[in-house]
C-alpha cells in the first residue's frame, strides 16, 4: 500500500511559483486535454480555494495547481499556486475578492496549452463588482493572466458561473458567464493581450425574470457541437428551471425549458452532463444536496431537443446505494462523471459530505460511485468511499465534510480516472486512484495545502 502526502505550494503571500522544467507540445494546436496546462500530454489538476488569505488579505482566493505525469500527480516540485499578487495576474489580492469561487478549464486560445477561468466574484475595483481571469497555460504552466468584467452591467456580480465550448463551430472556443439575472454569451477567440469576440444577453425572450445560478456545458444532442443549460430560479412561477441552449454554426439557441421536479432544491447545486448509457445523448445531473431529507441527485437523460423533463431521481435509498436518507447527509453535494473502470461507459461520482458513518462522528462525510451501463445510472454495483475505506489515510473526522468536492480524471493515462475528494475541514484533497472495479483506497494519497486557510472552499472543475 503507497500513501504519501502532497504539500502544496510554498506560501500563497510568495505569488506565482517557480514550476519544474516542463515539455512544450510539439505543435502549437489546440490541446488534447482540458485541462493540460503545460502540454506534456497529462492532465493537471486545478483547485480554486475562495477562502485562501493571501499577503494577509482574508478571503483573497487562490488556485493551486498540481501538474500530471505518467505515475499520475507529482511532487511538490511540479505544483503552483496563483493569485492576483501573482506576477503576470491582473489585479491585486484583496479581502473577501474570492478568486477562485468557480473555475473551469479549456484551451481557450487554441495554443496548445489548456488554461484556467477562474471567478473573483467579490472583486470591487470601483466600478465594476465581480471578474473572472484567464490563467494562460504554458509550457512553462500558468504564468500570465488576462481579467474579463461583465460586458454591460458593473454591479451584477459577475462571474457567477462559468461553462466553455465551441457554441457557434467556428473552431473557437466561447463562454458563457452568468450574472445575478443576464446570461451572457461570450464569443471567442480570446487572446493574452486581454480581447474576445463580441458579447449577446442570452436572457429568456419570453419576458421571465429570472435568477440564474449554474451553467455547464457539454454535448447533449447527437450533432457533436457543444451546448449549455443554464439552472435558476424563475421568479415568475417560483421554481427552479433549466434553460437549455443547443449550439450550431449560427450559435447557441434557447430550444428549451424543463421545470426541475417541485421538492429539487438548486442551493448549494452541482451540475455536470455525461453520456451514462452512451446512446449518443448527453445526461443534465443535478446534485441537489438540500433537497428533502438528506438530498438527492436528478437525471434529465438527453435528447435530441435537450434534456428530458422526465428526471430520474437518485438518493440514498435507492436500491444498491449505500447508506440512509438522513437530514444533514447532503446527498449530491457535488457531481463528477468519467470511466473510473475502464469499461467506456461514464461513471457518477456523488459527494455526501454530512454523511455520519454508523454511531461516529457527526458529518464525517462520504462518497458513492454509482456505475453507468447500457440502461444508464443505477445503484446496481455502486461502491461507498470514506476514511474507513482500506488504504485510505486518516481517522474519521467530526464535520471533516469528505466529499464535500468531487472529481473524476484520468490523471495517469491508464484509462480509469482517478477519484479526487475533498475535505475542507481537516484541510485535505484524497485521490484515489482508478482501477478495474472502480477507484481504489490501495495507493491512494493525500494533496494537502498548510500554507492556505485550507481547502474548506475547494472547488472543483467539473
Amino acid at each position: 500500500m503507497r500513501k504519501r502526502a502532497l504539500a502544496l505550494a510554498a506560501a500563497v503571500t510568495s505569488g506565482l511559483l517557480a514550476p519544474a522544467a516542463l515539455t512544450a507540445p510539439a505543435t502549437a494546436a489546440t490541446a488534447a486535454s482540458a485541462d493540460d496546462f503545460n502540454g506534456d500530454g497529462y492532465r493537471d489538476l486545478a483547485v480554486g480555494d475562495r477562502g485562501a488569505t493571501v499577503g494577509g488579505a482574508s478571503k483573497a482566493g487562490a488556485v493551486v495547481v498540481v501538474y500530471g505525469s505518467a505515475t499520475g500527480l507529482g511532487p511538490a516540485s511540479r505544483s503552483t499556486t496563483v493569485s492576483q499578487n501573482s506576477a503576470g495576474i491582473p489585479g491585486s489580492a484583496e479581502a473577501g475578492d474570492g478568486f477562485g469561487t468557480d473555475i473551469t478549464t479549456r484551451d481557450l486560445n487554441s495554443d496548445g496549452y489548456a488554461d484556467v477561468m477562474a471567478t473573483a466574484p467579490g472583486e470591487n475595483d470601483g466600478s465594476y463588482h465581480g471578474t473572472f481571469t484567464v490563467l494562460w497555460g504554458s509550457a512553462s504552466g500558468l504564468t500570465s493572466g488576462s481579467a474579463y468584467k461583465n460586458p454591460k452591467y458593473p454591479d451584477k456580480g459577475f462571474a457567477k458561473d462559468l461553462a466553455v465550448g465551441d457554441f457557434n463551430a467556428d473552431g473557437k472556443q466561447d463562454v458563457v458567464a452568468v450574472d445575478d439575472d443576464n446570461i451572457w454569451y461570450l464569443r471567442g477567440p480570446f487572446t493574452k493581450s486581454g480581447s474576445r469576440g463580441s458579447a449577446t444577453n442570452l436572457d429568456p425572450t419570453d419576458g421571465e425574470n429570472i435568477s440564474p445560478d449554474r451553467v455547464v456545458a457539454g454535448t447533449v444532442t447527437k450533432d457533436g457541437t457543444a451546448d449549455f443549460a443554464v439552472l435558476g430560479d424563475d421568479w415568475d412561477t417560483d421554481s427552479n428551471r433549466v434553460w437549455f441552449y443547443k449550439g450550431s454554426s449560427s450559435g447557441p439557441t434557447k430550444t428549451k425549458k424543463v421545470s426541475l421536479p417541485a421538492a429539487a432544491s438548486l442551493m448549494e447545486a452541482s451540475v455536470t452532463i455525461a453520456d451514462y448509457d452512451k446512446n449518443g445523448y448527453g445526461d443534465l445531473t443535478v446534485g441537489a444536496p438540500r433537497t428533502g431529507t438528506g438530498g438527492a441527485v436528478y437525471i434529465l437523460p438527453g435528447t435530441s431537443t435537450g434534456p428530458s423533463a422526465s428526471a430520474k431521481k437518485i438518493t440514498q435509498s435507492t436500491s444498491g446505494i449505500a447508506g440512509s436518507p438522513e437530514s444533514t447527509d447532503s446527498f449530491g453535494s457535488d457531481v463528477s462523471a468519467a470511466d473510473t473502470n475502464g469499461d467506456g461507459y461514464p461513471d457518477l461520482a456523488v459527494g455526501v459530505k454530512g454523511e455520519m458513518i454508523g454511531d461516529g462522528p457527526f458529518r464525517a462525510g462520504g462518497i458513492t460511485v454509482l456505475r453507468g451501463t447500457s440502461s444508464g445510472v443505477t445503484g446496481t454495483n455502486s461502491r461507498w468511499y470514506d476514511y474507513a475505506t482500506p488504504g485510505v489515510e486518516g481517522e474519521t473526522t467530526e464535520e471533516g465534510w469528505l466529499g464535500a468536492s468531487v472529481q473524476l480524471r484520468d490523471f495517469n493515462r491508464d484509462g480509469r480516472a482517478e477519484l479526487v475528494a475533498s475535505a475542507p475541514e481537516v484541510n485535505r484533497l484524497y485521490l484515489l486512484p482508478g482501477a478495474a472495479s472502480g477507484p481504489t483506497g490501495t495507493g491512494s494519497f493525500l494533496v494537502q495545502a498548510p500554507e492556505l486557510t485550507g481547502f474548506y472552499w475547494a472547488e472543483l472543475t467539473d
